[in-house]
């Protein structure tokens, strides 16, 4: 997807020095501008969780690819293709952000994303298994995937049982026939569980 090709290449290394952001970074920046611009660098370096030192660079790099524009006054907003881009990545990937999964795994942190059309890819190419382990692979300690539609549900071992109670409902609300909701589990480093998340659904995107 050309889309993911140019959200990568704002993460990639520069000189053989790599940032200290990744994609996830660049695509919750270009969401975060989208829903909210303009936002100051102090405002975004908050919400990315990053200091303002890479914040500053990776404002730098969206500039120089046509994404962004800086006043002095207001911050950082989105040029008219940069909020192009934000719109188009949306299409694919919402990023639901942190979600009440209490009744489900107690005291963790839980994010969710649904991805748009993503069923067909995940039975045919990916495997729930795969998306799952590289979910835990970013650094997450666990993963639920569950397949929406009139009847959401979760593929396991052996076949599929029913999305119920809180589950049953976030799949209901946000996503429809055909997409999937993946969602990340922490109860460690809290603070990577929705890096781990979208990393890993943009290493199954596009390998």
């Amino acid at each position: 997807m050309d889309r993911l090709a140019r959200l990568k290449k704002l993460s990639e290394p520069a000189g053989g020095v790599r940032p200290s952001f990744d994609v996830y970074h660049a695509y919750l920046a270009l969401v975060s501008l989208r829903r909210e611009a303009p936002i100051g660098r102090l405002t975004l370096a908050r919400t990315l969780l990053l200091g303002e030192a890479s914040v500053k660079t990776l404002v730098r790099r969206m500039r120089r690819e046509g994404l962004v524009d800086v006043d002095r006054a207001a911050g950082v907003f989105l040029t008219r293709e940069g909020l192009e881009l934000a719109e188009e990545l949306e299409k694919t990937l919402e990023f639901v952000g942190r979600l009440d999964l209490s009744s489900v795994c107690g005291d963790c942190e839980a994010y969710g994303v649904v991805v748009r059309g993503f069923r067909r890819v995940v039975d045919e190419r990916v495997g729930y298994l795969r998306l799952r382990d590289e979910v835990v692979r970013g650094g997450a300690e666990g993963a639920i995937i569950v397949y929406c539609g009139d009847v959401p549900m979760m593929p396991v071992s052996g076949g599929f049982e029913r999305a119920e109670g809180v589950l049953k409902t976030l799949a209901s609300e946000r996503c429809r026939e055909g997409d999937v909701l993946a969602i990340s589990i922490c109860y460690g480093d809290r603070g990577e569980c929705a890096r781990a998340l979208l990393n890993a659904i943009l290493r199954v995107l596009d390998p």
